[in-house]
């Protein structure tokens, strides 16, 4: 209820993402799966049909969430699937994304598209679950998703979010590129120099063991706002949000595994997706759009104003005029708001990291802290979730 009525959406992904972290994996499906269709619905209806949005501002219409919170729903409830171990689930969402990003990119004209058209991440998730699904196709889609996913890292991530080519995703390559493609594997290992990697061969007779980490605190909405007079004496307010990113004082995470006859091996987690940056950019870049809705519904107001005055002047004279003229920028002002509302059980990054060891009894450990005993198998992949926020 302290949500209310135009916020269901943003309740939804709050839950769904809460539910998952307390590893309520089915609630948090339907959850998800009730956020997509509410955004998809509301993604049908122009915000333009909210008459009170033109009167007042956009916090009077139901919340749509953020282009990038879309895409966000499919790569949380690709997790969901794969820590309940339904692969093939998993794929759809991941797959989804790239379908997801074009249909949103598509309504934007082509100088106000968004800076975030595809997801490497995505990509290098849908390569871990392909492998983990096992066989020479599913193997064969993996390669294939790994190369993608080094392209958008190296050729959009790197330049817009300063985030190279995680080193696991070059580990993942070089193992498939020197089964599917020797000339592309020599390339890559001239270009990868320094990276060692397990051979095919030798992965299958090993285990794997991943750590998701979500880590940090998602940026946070301000209101930017400017005063505009203009030549009749009217006082403007032009006012849109900006993002505010959440600093951290948390070191990098690390993973340990100690076997039963005390052996330890351990890697530290590495960024796959910040998504404080991916939201930053997505809002300067829908700046245009805010900046342009503003600029029509300030000069509605104004139209409505200036005809009332007219009539008040002529009825009660230039005196009153004036102070309508004063209470109207006074409304103005006040009227006009930003819409701070955002997804604020986001994390700023998702972090992973990977172990490669022999099949057996480990403990596992994050930071030191214990997350659980298992027993593994050959080629089998064992997934584990940690939420760190300080």
């Amino acid at each position: 209820e302290g949500y209310g009525t135009r916020n269901q959406l943003l309740f939804l992904m709050d839950y769904g993402l809460v539910l998952q972290l307390a590893q309520k994996y089915d609630e948090s499906i339907k959850a998800f799966e009730k956020a997509k269709e509410i955004y998809d619905e509301l993604y049908t209806k122009s915000i333009s049909n909210y008459a009170t949005t033109w009167l007042l501002n956009d916090n009077n219409a139901p919340y749509r969430g953020e282009d990038f919170e879309r895409v966000m729903i499919n790569i949380f409830q690709a997790v969901n699937f794969v820590m309940k171990g339904e692969l093939n689930e998993a794929l759809v969402e991941a797959r989804d994304v790239d379908s997801k990003l074009s249909l949103i990119n598509a309504q934007y004209p082509l100088n106000q598209k968004n800076v975030y058209k595809e997801d490497a991440f995505a990509r290098l998730f849908m390569g871990i679950i392909y492998e983990a699904n096992g066989g020479i196709d599913n193997l064969n889609d993996a390669y294939i998703d790994y190369k993608k996913a080094f392209e958008i890292y190296d050729n959009d991530y790197k330049a817009n979010y300063k985030l190279n080519p995680p080193e696991l995703l070059k580990e993942n390559i070089l193992t498939l590129a020197e089964i599917f493609d020797k000339n592309e594997y020599l390339k890559l290992k001239e270009q990868f120099r320094g990276t060692k990697f397990v051979p095919l061969d030798q992965k299958k007779a090993k285990s794997e063991v991943y750590l998701i980490n979500y880590y940090g605190l998602s940026p946070i909405k301000h209101e930017k706002s400017i005063a505009v007079p203009t030549f009749e004496g009217h006082l403007l307010k032009f006012a849109f949000p900006q993002y505010t990113k959440r600093e951290t004082a948390l070191e990098p995470g690390k993973i340990s595994l100690v076997s039963v006859n005390k052996q330890q091996f351990q890697v530290n987690t590495e960024v796959v997706e910040d998504i404080g940056l991916i939201a930053i950019k997505s809002l300067e870049n829908r700046r245009v759009r805010f900046m342009a809705k503003t600029g029509f519904r300030s000069a509605g107001k104004l139209l409505a104003e200036r005809a009332i005055e007219g009539k008040v002047e002529e009825e009660y004279g230039e005196d009153n005029a004036e102070w309508l003229k004063y209470l109207s920028s006074l409304y103005n002002i006040a009227s006009e708001q930003a819409d701070l509302r955002s997804w604020q059980t986001l994390p700023g990054q998702i972090r992973i990291a990977r172990l490669i060891v022999e099949p057996g009894e480990y403990k596992f450990y994050f930071n030191d802290e214990l997350l659980g005993d298992f027993k593994i198998e050959a080629e089998e992949k064992k997934f584990f979730l940690k939420r760190t926020v300080r």
